[in-house]
């Protein structure tokens, strides 16, 4: 569940101990820009490159710090995770590529023998860890390997994607999407190569980033039109689906998207046109919605989009909300394409047993372990 506790920055409160004795000066700069990166919070940033940088800055780290057990390894990483303003900003991607590091440590610790699969399940539900027989240098070397391969794995994650687009576009259908998303728009560039079809696109008020995307897909051949948000639930029963992109998928399948996809979605489901979403599986978080705390799923942005500044006398009378994200639930959505394939929403939980451990879902609570006993 997503937390609202606020993040420390390293300049501003005191290191812990156990992270001063752990991590060399230099390191320390390099960890304090990238929590910078994260805080200052630029909407136009791409996932992918928060991703990549995220998975740099903890390969940095895991080869400067001084520890010698992969216990020792995971309680540096949970230390320093909690200078990262990962709830503050949303950066839901960047949690989980950190959790997906965690789960390498894990696994290579554990060794092949976790293979077998009593073992594993038992090895998957125990949270404490058996020293592993290597030593800190085969270790480490096991980890950066296994970093490598997710490096290429998020450097492809993409184009595994596009390339299924002619699986789910067929010719002479009309599509429609909402907003812009580089994912979309690539995935609908590749079908035009084989297929003929027509894109509509919902403008996205305020931000009317529809618009850019109708332009991309214009100037790639396709046939597009834009509509005002107001005007999906009057033209979606002439669409064959509707194929739109995501800020994140919760546990349970449901979205944390672009503020107007509810609507989209909900009207996709009264005309029973199906609604695809594609995302690459860093996009999936083993996080639900906070039912207790809803305002920590979302994030409340300035109003002056919506109405001008200059307007002083009625912004005194009037109360702007201006949310970000739109809560989509799973049972909208028919299919997820992944790098990995397409997958029906019931699937996601399976997956996120494989991506992470379940002692790595809930980062604010890791992040408060006591080290007591590594000092």
């Amino acid at each position: 569940v997503v937390s609202t506790q606020s993040t420390a920055s390293f300049k501003n409160h005191e290191m812990d101990p156990f992270l001063l004795k752990k991590i060399p000066k230099d390191t320390v700069s390099r960890l304090e820009e990238f929590a910078l990166y994260l805080r200052e919070s630029k909407k136009e940033r791409r996932s992918y490159v928060s991703v990549v940088k995220t998975v740099n800055v903890f390969r940095d780290l895991i080869c400067t710090a001084d520890w010698v057990t992969a216990r020792e390894l995971i309680k540096i990483i949970k230390c320093y995770c909690k200078y990262l303003p990962l709830s503050q900003s949303n950066e839901t991607d960047v949690s989980n590529v950190v959790r997906r590091i965690l789960k390498i440590i894990r696994e290579e610790n554990a060794g092949p023998e976790a293979t077998n699969l009593a073992d594993g399940i038992s090895a998957f539900f125990k949270s404490d860890m058996k020293p592993s027989n290597l030593g800190r240098s085969d270790l480490q070397d096991n980890i950066l390997n296994s970093i490598v391969e997710l490096l290429v794995e998020l450097d492809t994650s993409k184009s595994n994607i596009i390339n299924m687009a002619l699986e789910h576009i067929h010719s002479n259908e009309r599509i429609l999407t909402y907003g812009h998303s580089n994912t979309i728009r690539d995935f609908l560039l590749h079908g035009r190569r084989a297929r003929d079809f027509e894109v509509i696109v919902c403008e996205s008020g305020p931000s009317l980033q529809g618009h850019r995307m109708a332009a991309e897909l214009s100037a790639g051949g396709i046939k597009t039109t834009v509509i005002a948000d107001s005007a999906a639930f009057a033209i979606i029963h002439a669409v064959n689906k509707v194929i739109i992109g995501t800020h994140t998928i919760m546990a349970d399948g449901a979205l944390r998207a672009a503020n107007g996809v509810h609507q989209l979605a909900m009207a996709a489901k009264y005309f029973s046109v199906p609604v695809i979403v594609c995302a690459a599986l860093y996009k999936l978080s083993p996080t639900h919605l906070c039912s207790y705390d809803p305002d920590a799923f979302n994030k409340v942005i300035g109003p002056e989009n919506m109405l001008n500044f200059s307007n002083a006398k009625l912004h005194s009378k009037v109360l702007i909300s201006n949310p970000d994200f739109d809560y989509v639930p799973s049972d909208l959505i028919e299919l997820f394409i992944t790098n990995t394939g397409g997958h029906a929403p019931s699937y996601l939980y399976r997956i996120i047993s494989e991506l992470y451990h379940p002692d790595d879902y809930d980062l604010d609570n890791m992040c408060v372990e006591t080290v007591e006993d590594e000092l």
